[in-house]
């Protein structure tokens, strides 16, 4: 593997990771806006003037290379495959061990609406499996590169 693999697969991740949560955002917008009225309940979430905003905005970027290198490291050692299927697999592994488990507390812990619940659960589910594809088919191509 070279060094430009880990780089490239680490910004592609956090760009699908940015895209996909950009569109949730904007879609909630305008397809369910009074899901967005849930987050004047101020007791139970956070304003978002301030740093809320730009840590949501910052989070796919830090958390890109995090999940592309876990991929690279599962695809080496435990032949998870190299495509777009071992890559939706690893995003799918990743939400049903990591994401969901925390939404499901937290539904359990906060008055959070089913609806709440719903929406981050497909957001993230979305973001992984589109991340994971995405790398997964970029880990194959750059395989074939090297290999011709």
């Amino acid at each position: 593997m070279k060094v430009r693999e880990p780089i490239l697969c680490s910004v592609v991740a956090a760009v699908v990771l940015l895209l996909v949560g950009v569109a949730f955002h904007w879609g909630v917008k305008a397809w369910a806006p009074h899901i967005l009225a849930q987050f004047d309940n101020l007791p139970l979430y956070r304003d978002w003037d301030g740093w809320t905003w730009i840590y949501m905005l910052v989070h796919p970027l830090w958390f890109g290379p995090v999940f592309a290198a876990m991929f690279l490291i599962l695809r080496a050692r435990c032949q998870l495959p190299t495509s777009w299927r071992g890559g939706l697999a690893f995003g799918v592994g990743l939400f049903l061990v990591g994401s969901m488990p925390v939404f499901l507390l937290a539904f359990a812990s906060f008055q959070m609406s089913p609806e709440m619940l719903v929406l981050w659960l497909a957001q993230n589910l979305c973001q992984y499996s589109a991340a994971g594809a995405v790398i997964g088919a970029l880990d194959q191509w750059q395989s074939a590169r090297i290999v011709k």
